[in-house]
């Protein structure tokens, strides 16, 4: 009986949080709040995955974060809109870090020009495997080779300061409105510099983005729950690393993110200088200052040695990490990579990616991956760490980190 009621009392919790939620950013009397509202009441049906929970209570903190944004505004331009800006990704993009950099650009382009978003990314394989369309339908209705009047932009090639210089101040709607279909591959932060152009000040003012907000940095976590829900099997396998670490027992969880460059694990990635003594630095960092013999220890590398020696410090009953191969999604050797290998080296990164964002403590590489994972957390500056040739804290937004080589 007692359980039965604590049971409901949960359950009434989790609802009134949806409510409040959808009443804090979503109240409107456009078309697309019935989609919203339909979105939400999917989202927290799966009262048993610790990880769904997590991801609603996300949710429920952007909407206090951000309720001024006029996220039916957001919508309407892609529903209604005939043209489209695609993040494209066919060979060459970067690592996850540099892709989402350039998807969250991308989508903010795309509403600032008021085009439909779209993701076309199918190196090294459909990243719809991993991740689904969330609020925003990003889905490519057609593919690059079916387009006429497209133009396609790689700024990480070449055209890249002809392109920031238009984006921050440029007429772009002037500019690009020849073309029906364009397509972008990129890694940059366009987000700060297009929200300071004069010639979206409208649309922007529409949105309600605030000024004091209108970095990268600020609106992308955000912008990545609009975007992303992730797959029932990146769902499932988060729920197993759940149910394995402490916080059964509502003890902490410290995540460790060591990269360490060109390895024999990853041969094909850049040389890293200042790294040799990262391991030691992190492991002796963990046990003077933050050591708890209930703490779970989670660990990502792009090294099966730095793995196996963490493993052996603090031993399997206190370690978590995600199973599968090492892979740089942009740096493999495709003579020697299978597509099964290929599969399961992306989608431990996605899961790496988000687990890093529910860690309590975060120590982590100068690297994108774990940057932009650490802005997901929901106190993304509290127990958050940075090892740039030692071991600093980053207390804030205005920290700087002490050698810009790391």
């Amino acid at each position: 009986m007692l359980r039965r009621y604590f049971s409901i009392n949960r359950l009434c919790s989790i609802n009134l949080c949806i409510l409040i939620f959808v009443s804090v950013l979503f109240y409107n009397k456009s078309i697309n709040e019935k989609k919203s509202l339909n979105f939400l009441i999917i989202n927290q049906s799966s009262e048993k995955s610790v990880f769904q929970s997590r991801l609603n209570q996300r949710l429920f903190y952007f909407g206090q974060q951000f309720p001024h944004i006029n996220i039916s505004k957001l919508l309407h331009i892609q529903t209604t809109s005939s043209q489209t800006l695609t993040y494209f990704c066919s060979k060459y993009c970067g690592g996850w870090g540099d892709r989402i950099r350039g998807i969250t650009s991308t989508y903010i382009l795309a509403v600032l020009l008021q085009r439909r978003f779209v993701i076309d990314m199918q190196y090294p394989c459909n990243l719809t495997h991993f991740l689904l369309p969330n609020l925003v339908d990003w889905i490519p209705k057609y593919h690059i080779y079916e387009q006429k009047n497209y133009l396609k932009l790689d700024p990480m090639h070449k055209y890249g300061i002809e392109l920031y210089s238009n984006i921050s101040s440029g007429n772009l709607m002037e500019i690009w409105s020849k073309y029906e279909n364009i397509y972008l591959t990129a890694n940059s932060d366009y987000i700060t510099p297009a929200l300071k152009n004069p010639f979206f000040q409208l649309i922007k003012s529409q949105i309600n983005i605030q000024s004091n907000e209108s970095t990268q940095e600020i609106l992308f976590p955000l912008i990545f729950e609009l975007l992303f829900e992730p797959t029932s099997i990146v769902i499932n396998q988060l729920d197993k690393l759940f149910s394995k670490s402490s916080l059964s027992y509502n003890q902490s969880i410290i995540c460790m993110h060591i990269r360490i460059g060109q390895n024999p694990t990853v041969p094909k990635d850049a040389k890293l200088p200042f790294r040799t003594s990262i391991v030691l630095d992190m492991l002796k960092f963990i046990d003077k200052n933050l050591n708890q013999s209930y703490s779970s220890i989670f660990i990502t590398t792009d090294s099966y040695e730095v793995q196996q020696n963490i493993y052996k410090h603090y031993g399997n009953d206190r370690m978590l990490s995600i199973p599968g191969p090492i892979v740089h999604i942009d740096r493999y050797n495709s003579k020697k990579e299978s597509y099964e290998t290929l599969y399961n080296g992306f989608l431990k990164v996605i899961l790496e990616f988000y687990f890093l964002g529910e860690c309590d403590t975060l120590l982590r590489s100068r690297s994108g991956f774990s940057e932009w994972a650490s802005y997901r957390r929901l106190n993304k500056y509290s127990n958050l760490y940075l090892y740039c040739r030692g071991i600093h804290q980053i207390t804030g937004p205005k920290w700087r980190r002490p050698y810009n080589i790391c």
